[in-house]
């Protein structure tokens, strides 16, 4: 679940913004946080867990008709493609207005997910189209897979 960032959630967010290897150095990783305080076009959420747990933070910048995923990170136990989907579909859901776009380190990721949610489209219609059709197996959602992101950048 996407909860929007917050002052009594500084730390927190500054610890998954670290994870990120563009904010490595502490004065660049705060003066980041102060942009997308201050900035009207940036926002910047935290994922919680099935369990309400803090695992994941997303920032990005808001336009007319798109929003550009900017940052992406996750606790070290949660860094899978399963939550990074989890997360862009919930995204999407929030701004089912606007496209998602992507930072280039961030493009493979929100490509990934568009596939998959092409392949998911594409399913559900052949579905309707025959009622017989095999319902898609669902991911492992144990998926560590090297795909997996904990990817972070651009300022």
């Amino acid at each position: 679940m996407l909860v929007k960032y917050k002052q009594d959630y500084e730390k927190i967010a500054l610890g998954l913004l670290s994870f990120t290897p563009d904010l490595k150095d502490f004065n660049h990783l705060s003066a980041e946080l102060a942009n997308y305080v201050s900035d009207s076009t940036l926002e910047l959420d935290l994922w919680r867990d099935a369990h309400g747990d803090i695992v994941g933070i997303v920032g990005f910048e808001i336009a007319d008709d798109y929003i550009l995923l900017r940052h992406l990170a996750f606790t070290p136990d949660f860094r899978t493609k399963k939550n990074a989907f989890e997360v862009l579909d919930a995204l999407k859901r929030k701004f089912n207005d606007k496209r998602l776009m992507a930072t280039v380190s961030l493009t493979e990721i929100v490509s990934a997910w568009e596939r998959q949610q092409a392949a998911s489209d594409s399913d559900q219609s052949e579905s309707a189209v025959d009622p017989k059709a095999p319902t898609p197996s669902l991911p492992d959602a144990k998926d560590n897979s090297s795909d997996s992101t904990n990817v972070a950048n651009q300022d």
